[in-house]
């Protein structure tokens, strides 16, 4: 297959009405189709919402990671508006300004590609595409695949908007934009209701963040907040679309894993835990930041929801004790019970 058709079926497959999509999965998409439309090496898509959306993307590694966004505004957005077309660069750094307020961490960009992305908003988002300096700049032919691309997210967002709308924001965390606690208890007696009915296991993850305190002293609650945001991004990449994450707590998130026994739980778990702990978030390197992780089952460790919740609890308490970065199950496999009511499962050193 020719790029130009791997380019077309890309469009087309976008395009598929019978295909319904969260925000987060609309976002990267987005990111990861323009990545392989222009052959980026990072793509960076600015959202002119109240939040100051930067997400940003690198060939190298596909899992978003969420920017902050410049206080005085996107100088490309700035010149797109006034000439009406894309914003093309042969070199970045020729253009100190809009490398300052657009630029990509982890890219030595040279060509740049900027597009706007038309909502209902009167200041458009953009779409950025970036090479690293040396290689060819983006062609008419980039601009225009990226237009199409953006022409399709531009009427996706919309969409969203209308089949969500109030409802979707009574149920979200205003952050993270992942699913808050009063929709997690709904979802909760639904999901252990049909546990119990269709005699099917279910499992819940209690995620928390370690040393979020000693983050925000060194940082700032802003960068606490944007951790968080960053952090909600990465987990989501780990559960099905019918998993329910949702943040419950100022440093804690918590999955309902339906139709999930306690071993695939703690796959799970450990599979949240190794991604959170190789992520690079801002202002910290790969590594920095972790998370503690505890895990319970319908109905071995508990049959009321309540009793649930507490018996996660339990476990991410005993996943922290033991050193962190860890994870940690109830009613722990036959094999194992030797070891004790609590067992932490952690990535050797």
């Amino acid at each position: 297959m020719t790029p130009q058709e791997k380019s077309l079926r890309a469009l087309v497959e976008l395009g598929n009405p019978s295909e319904r999509r969260t925000r987060t999965e609309l976002l990267d998409r987005a990111l990861n189709t323009a990545l392989m439309l222009v052959e980026a090496d990072a793509v960076v898509l600015t959202l002119s919402n109240r939040k100051g959306e930067r997400i940003m993307i690198h060939a190298g590694n596909r899992m978003p990671a969420a920017l902050q966004a410049p206080a005085e505004g996107s100088e490309a957005i700035r010149r797109m508006l006034e000439s009406g077309q894309p914003l093309v660069l042969a070199d970045l750094i020729e253009e100190p300004r809009v490398a300052e307020t657009d630029g990509c961490p982890g890219v030595e960009a040279g060509p740049a590609l900027f597009v706007p992305v038309m909502r209902r908003d009167p200041v458009p988002a953009a779409v950025a595409a970036y090479r690293r300096r040396g290689r060819a700049r983006f062609a008419l032919n980039d601009s225009r695949m990226l237009l199409m691309l953006a022409a399709w997210l531009s009427g996706a967002l919309e969409n969203l908007r209308l089949t969500t709308g109030n409802e979707r924001s009574t149920i979200t965390d205003d952050l993270t934009e992942v699913y808050n606690f009063r929709y997690l208890k709904t979802a909760l007696r639904r999901e252990v209701r049909r546990a119990s009915r269709f005699r099917q296991e279910l499992s819940v993850l209690m995620i928390d963040v370690d040393h979020l305190k000693t983050y925000n002293d060194a940082f700032g609650e802003l960068k606490g907040s944007l951790l968080l945001k960053e952090m909600a991004l990465v987990l989501a990449q780990q559960v099905r679309s019918f998993d329910v994450l949702a943040k419950i707590g100022d440093d804690e998130f918590m999955v309902i894993l339906p139709q999930t026994h306690r071993e695939g739980a703690v796959e799970v778990a450990e599979r949240m835990r190794a991604a959170i702990e190789r992520q690079a978030f801002s202002n910290s390197a790969a590594g920095a930041v972790t998370v503690s992780i505890g895990a319970a089952s319908f109905p071995h460790d508990a049959t009321e929801i309540r009793d649930l919740v507490a018996a996660a609890k339990r476990a991410v308490r005993n996943a922290k004790e033991n050193g962190r970065n860890a994870i940690a199950a109830l009613s722990t496999p036959a094999n194992v019970t030797d070891l004790g009511p609590l067992i932490p499962r952690r990535r050797p050193a």
